[in-house]
């Protein structure tokens, strides 16, 4: 019997940018593990610029589709990704921009942009805060720096630009992972890798959204279609609010704690097929490419500090043919 060893379990699939579907969740549990629990996938990544002070510029009549000196499109900052806007008023929600009615902002002391008829008035009568110079709206992020300041402070959110986040999506949450875990996103075809926290969050059926500071470490040339992306995610790795300070500890116990499994390489092979587990197991002899394993393998032993490890054998047993040990653990675990 093994003195130790990861499980592999297909939980979900998601999509990302400009791909449907694809993304295959593969949860991995430790057994002899304490607590040791991860999700991993692939994915192409998508930015997200939410927290940045020149996330969402001033809406612009005369431009109300374009950027106007912001980052991003002000309807991605509403709950509509095609949200227009209405002179006579709008049927969605402002998500990822600080809103106030003029009854609150008066209360509160702060200015909103009300100065334009209802353009920019959502359906529950909110406008959108400025920050100061009136040049810019305050953009949020669904996790605060916990630093104190109000809700209508920009420095309360995390800067897209400065910190290294994810976006929590639903196929996520469904699996455990909370704002405030943490992960690493490793580029499949160069190595690059960037540690990260989850602080803000999504509403689609998709995987990938990282922060302008992720996005440009794996991607300075903004070519990332068509390059994957290997996410190792930690579960109950964080809190919220989070704790960016916590995360190269916390990635490195986890890392370790799965190093020390006698199937530890099974892990590396399964990032690199970038396939659901039963595939892999189905195509057993087909060997992941070479490059991108070296890849996910290098990125592993730098975020984990892996100095000695080795690759080891391990058997990859035909599907439905679980060995007897592996179902007395598992008819254990139930009792």
């Amino acid at each position: 019997m093994p003195s130790s060893l990861l499980g592999f379990t297909d939980v979900g699939t998601a999509s990302s940018f400009g791909i449907r579907g694809g993304s295959f969740l593969i949860q991995v549990d430790g057994m002899y593990l304490s607590q040791f629990r991860a999700i991993v996938f692939q994915c192409i990544l998508n930015q997200d610029v939410d927290g940045a002070p020149n996330c969402y510029a001033r809406f612009n009549p005369a431009s109300p589709d374009g950027k106007n000196g912001g980052l991003d499109f002000l309807r991605n900052g509403t709950s509509d990704e095609n949200a227009t806007f209405n002179a006579a008023g709008n049927n969605w929600e402002w998500h990822g921009v600080v809103s106030r009615t003029p009854v609150q902002a008066a209360a509160e002391g702060v200015d909103i942009d009300n100065t334009q008829g209802l353009f920019v008035r959502d359906r529950g009568g909110r406008f959108p805060v400025f920050r100061p110079g009136h040049a810019f709206y305050v953009s949020s992020t669904s996790a605060f720096t916990g630093s104190g300041f109000s809700e209508t402070d920009q420095r309360r959110y995390w800067d897209a630009t400065t910190f290294s986040y994810a976006a929590i999506t639903p196929p996520l949450l469904r699996l455990g992972v909370k704002l405030g875990d943490f992960g690493v996103a490793i580029r499949n075809d160069d190595g690059n890798s960037e540690a990260f926290f989850y602080g803000d969050s999504g509403g689609q059926e998709k995987v990938g959204e990282v922060s302008t500071q992720v996005f440009q470490k794996l991607f300075p040339g903004n070519n990332q279609e068509g390059h994957p992306v290997t996410f190792i995610v930690f579960p109950g790795s964080g809190v919220n609010p989070p704790k960016p300070t916590e995360q190269k500890k916390e990635i490195r116990v986890r890392l370790w704690q799965c190093s020390q499994a006698d199937n530890v390489s099974e892990l590396i092979d399964v990032m690199a097929s970038g396939q659901s587990y039963a595939l892999f197991r189905g195509l057993a002899n087909t060997p992941a490419i070479a490059q991108t394993r070296r890849n996910i393998l290098n990125a592993l032993i730098t975020h984990g500090n892996w100095h000695f490890f080795r690759d080891r054998v391990y058997n990859i047993v035909p599907p439905g043919k679980t060995p007897d040990y592996i179902k007395w653990i598992e008819w254990a675990k139930r009792r």
